[in-house]
This record gives structure tokens, sequence and C-alpha cells, in this order.
């Protein structure tokens, strides 16, 4: 007990507090409820996307303007692609009585449900223009074999 005889209180921070709570949701919530429901309960902006076939491809594309390619992760998995990155960005403005600092952070995140037959050994990814392009290739067909109908003995 301190000097003045009454108990100590600890100090609230409740940013930090805020802060702790926010990532446990993220674990609690990562890839263990429905993709809508958890971006919506955790306020994670999925970024807009088009997904098409282009030369017996799947290709999406995904705006993830301000990211840079070290800090984006596109796993493939159960029939499903994972897009998600991390934004970071500051911006300083010094001039004669004036100081100005933006910063810009946070997390995106897309699943996307890809169609049967695509090959998740052969994809890859490229960026421009803070465009994700990636391109997952379909595993050929087996070819199908004429089978000769004899009558029965």
């Amino acid at each position: 007990m301190p000097a003045n005889g009454k108990p100590a209180v600890p100090a609230i921070r409740p940013r930090a507090e805020f802060e702790g709570l926010h990532e446990s949701l993220h674990d609690l919530f990562d890839f263990r409820w429905p993709r809508g429901l958890r971006n919506q309960l955790l306020q994670v902006p999925e970024p807009a996307i088009d997904m098409f076939e282009r030369d017996g491809s799947v290709v999406v594309k995904a705006e993830m303007p301000g990211i840079e390619a070290d800090k984006i992760d596109v796993p493939v998995s159960d029939g499903e692609l994972r897009i998600s990155g991390e934004r970071s960005e500051e911006k300083e403005v010094k001039e004669q009585d004036y100081y100005r600092s933006e910063r810009k952070y946070g997390r995106v995140y897309r699943a996307i449900a890809l169609p049967e037959g695509c090959d998740a050994e052969q994809v890859s990814a490229t960026i421009k223009d803070g465009v994700i392009e990636v391109v997952i290739p379909r595993k050929a067909a087996a070819a199908g074999r004429k089978i000769e109908v004899k009558p029965a003995s």
C-alpha cells in the first residue's frame, strides 16, 4: 500500500486495451467464420475483384492500392484463393509554420471459391499499378476413350 494509506489504482490505458481486444478478435474469427460475416464484424475491407477465364486459366484481379508486393499473401488451399495484404503509408509535409502527418494503415482480405479443376501447384501472381493478378491454370482434363460394346455370349 502507498504511504497515503489508499490502495494503488492500476493505470487504465483504453487504447492499448482496445488494440489487444481487436487482435484477439482477429485471431478468433480468422478463417473460422464465413467471410462476409467475419469481415463485417471485424471491419476488414474487401478488395474489389474481377474473376474470369483466359487461355484455359482462371484469372483473379484484385485492387490492392498502396500495398507493396512483399506485404501481400496469396495462399490457395481446399479450393479457395485467399488474398490479403497490409497497407502502411505515411506522408509528412513540413512548411513554414505548418506541419502535417497523415497515415493510412490496415489489413485487407478476400477469399474466393475456385471452380473445380484448378491446379493449386501452378499459381502465379503479379502486381502492377495497385492491381494484383493471380493466374490459376486448370488441370488438363483426362482424355476420354471410347469403349467398344460387344454382344454378350
